[in-house]
């Protein structure tokens, strides 16, 4: 099985400098035509098929997984595309009372009065682990369940797009690395081992648009990972995952964003509005006569 745990598209206010959890930024216009470029470069240059494609349900997430649909549609046949499914269980870490402070502003943040009667704290690392296992549970889990011998003969390999926020998904990729013995996850040859000798689980970083790449690969009857090989937070070898390898391709993939450029004038920065007349057309010149 394939997974591409994707961030999603630059928004408003990343570039304010704010703190926006579950609050629904919109995208901006740079972040649109980054989310263009990451759905071009995943279909045509890639040539990959996906087999789902899940978002977390606020609109910068799930904006950028309509692009990745939308250039599926346009490289293969538009009804063998899967729907996006929203799932709120991937949305960003709640912030609490500091939603839409200054992330880098401590004064900003020390003025907010956690004895105030109206004060809600941030999601703690713990609930967001718990919402990880959750998707894991509900969503990984059974497609890599599926037996390659089970599946019809025209069935394609699962390809699987997650589309969701840079703190959420590095809680989804610590949560998901205890489902796996040591040892059975590897960089690929494109990683450069000296740029990453941190733990894995820190391993991974998100821009925006920018994707974790990995193969989770099930090797049938492979009983040569014993029970004390798991990691401490693993209690047994009853796994689902037991028997499996992870491959680790692409860390913070961003080629897609090679020469784009962001648009002068404050423009790229502007929300993104569907409705708006691009620019195009909007300076374009009437024909004479």
């Amino acid at each position: 099985m394939h997974i591409f745990l994707i961030r999603h598209g630059e928004t408003e206010h990343n570039v304010a400098g704010l703190l926006a959890g579950v609050s629904d930024s919109r995208l901006t216009n740079h972040g649109r035509n980054q989310t263009e470029r990451l759905g071009q470069y995943l279909a045509a240059h890639r040539n990959l098929r996906f087999t789902r494609i899940f978002a977390s349900d606020l609109q910068r997430a799930y904006m950028t997984a309509e692009q990745i649909q939308r250039h599926q549609a346009i490289q293969w046949s538009e009804e063998r595309v899967p729907d996006v499914i929203r799932l709120p269980v991937l949305r960003e870490q709640d912030f609490g009372s500091y939603e839409l402070v200054p992330w880098a502003s401590r004064r900003a943040q020390e003025a907010i009065n956690p004895e105030d009667p109206s004060f809600r704290p941030q999601e703690t690392a713990e609930a967001m682990a718990g919402r990880a296992d959750v998707f894991i549970n509900d969503h990984v889990i059974p497609l890599s369940a599926s037996s390659p011998l089970a599946v019809e003969q025209d069935s394609l390999p699962e390809c699987v797009a997650v589309v969701s926020h840079g703190l959420f998904l590095s809680a989804l990729w610590k949560t998901l690395l205890t489902k796996f013995h040591t040892g059975t996850v590897v960089l690929g040859p494109n990683i450069e081992v000296l740029s990453y000798g941190r733990p894995l689980e820190f391993l991974p970083s998100w821009s925006n648009t920018g994707f974790l790449e990995i193969t989770i690969h099930r090797n049938d009857g492979d009983s040569s990972t014993s029970q004390e090989s798991l990691p401490p937070t693993a209690t047994d070898n009853t796994s689902p995952f037991a028997g499996c390898r992870v491959t680790v391709h692409n860390v913070n993939g961003k080629d897609h964003l090679l020469d784009l450029r962001r648009a002068r004038g404050g423009i790229g920065s502007s929300p993104y509005d569907a409705k708006q007349k691009s620019l195009d057309g909007f300076f374009k010149r009437p024909k004479d006569g």
